[in-house]
Order: C-alpha cells, then sequence, then structure tokens
C-alpha cells in the first residue's frame, strides 16, 4: 500500500465523519421562511399533474382476467 493511498482513504473517512456531523444541524426558521425565497415548484413538479380518477381506471394490459 502506497502512502497516497493511505492519505487518501485517512481523508475520505475525514469527509464522511464532517459530513455526518453536519447533518445533525438544521437551518433556522429566520432562514426558511423568508419571502424571498425560490418559488422551485416552477421548475420542479412536485405532484403528478394527472387527477385521482386517472389513477382509479384500469387498463386493458393491467386487467387479469379468472378464467
Amino acid at each position: 500500500m502506497s502512502y497516497l493511498t493511505i492519505f487518501l482513504g485517512i481523508l475520505g473517512l475525514l469527509s464522511a465523519f464532517v459530513f455526518f456531523y453536519f447533518l445533525k444541524f438544521k437551518a433556522s426558521t429566520k432562514q426558511t421562511e423568508r419571502g424571498d425565497r425560490i418559488k422551485w415548484s416552477k421548475y420542479i413538479p412536485y405532484r403528478d399533474k394527472t387527477s385521482r380518477e386517472d389513477l382509479k381506471k384500469e387498463s386493458q394490459d393491467a386487467t387479469f382476467k379468472d378464467d
């Protein structure tokens, strides 16, 4: 094993520990509830545009009949 492999392994472990350490912090309400936030729903659809009635309809391909 070379020194480069050992160095990169230690660097990877250190960055993983730092990453998981910062996961426990949450943004304050001052940051999350501000008025000039980007409206991401304009760019990324969070909900499917199909209606519930379309979901209830069965297609011919998905219908299995017992004979």
